[in-house]
């Protein structure tokens, strides 16, 4: 009797041990995306609010998965057993909770926004084009131009579109480290440069207030792209930074031409850091 109960006990903790090493197996429930396989690592996802649909694989758990989705105003969603797809509907925030038949659960928070580009502004330089220009002229002029900028070292441009095509929306100009800001709005157009050919995105700005003060700028986010200098243009660096491959020129040739009769073009020069 004592080695039959010995024999129950062993097959009892076999049991026990092998139903543990099952359930390990399962492992937790993720999410991958079904384009690139990337995972969702932090429980977050943004979504634009003009995409069709973001498809997820789910991972991990026992694979009998039931879906609650909180908030069906914010995000819908369809599930095929296989692709898990969240349907933008309106602006907001909702979560979504996928579990299994063995306890596994994970909750995933959806954000639905729209599309926004942020770039930090990390230095200023100026660029300054005539053959008739002194070289006190255009030393100082390279000064003026970067202490006359609007946005300093620290401040930030945040582009927030509103359509599908990422053509228009506001932007939000932040002169400095504070929180402070100006508001405009903007449309920006894809062109090329007419001696390289090297695209960049012309964005005309109109910002509010009783001045409207315009802005006209010229986005360039090639890799490649560098700030170019010729014989008879001239570049500086207000902190002697290396420039960027990110860098927005703004033309201001008007605003110095009639104190400078010699100049013929004259630009201001940020260099961006884009921000997540």
């Amino acid at each position: 009797m004592k080695r039959t109960h010995f024999f129950h006990g062993i097959l009892l903790i076999v049991l026990i041990l092998s139903f543990m090493a099952c359930k390990d197996d399962h492992g937790p429930i993720y999410l991958v995306s079904a384009t690139d396989h990337q995972q969702i690592t932090d429980g977050q996802l943004e979504i634009s609010p003009f995409s069709k649909g973001e498809k997820f694989l789910i991972r991990g758990g026992e694979g009998n998965y039931t879906i609650k989705n909180e908030n069906k105003e914010i995000v819908d969603y369809r599930y095929d057993g296989d692709t898990l797809t969240f349907i933008p509907v309106s602006i907001g925030e909702t979560s979504t909770l996928i579990a299994d038949r063995s306890g596994n659960s994970y909750t995933l928070t959806i954000v639905v926004n729209n599309p926004q580009s942020n770039y930090r502004i990390e230095s200023i330089s100026a660029e300054v084009e005539g053959d008739n220009l002194t070289k006190g002229e255009e030393a100082e002029l390279l000064a003026r131009i970067a202490e006359d900028a609007p946005v300093q070292s620290g401040g930030r441009l945040l582009f927030t579109y509103s359509d599908a095509s990422l053509s228009y929306g506001d932007l939000k100009i932040f002169p400095n480290y504070t929180g402070s800001y100006q508001i405009g709005l903007f449309e920006r157009t894809l062109k090329y440069t007419e001696d390289t050919g090297e695209p960049y995105q012309q964005i005309q700005a109109e910002m509010a207030g009783s001045t409207k003060r315009t802005y006209t700028f010229m986005l360039f986010e090639n890799e490649t792209s560098s700030t170019q200098t010729t014989d008879n243009t001239s570049s500086t660096n207000e902190e002697g930074a290396a420039t960027t491959n990110c860098f927005i020129k703004e033309e201001v040739t008007a605003q110095y031409k009639g104190e400078f009769s010699g100049l013929t073009k004259a630009y201001r020069i940020y260099h961006l850091t884009k921000l997540p």
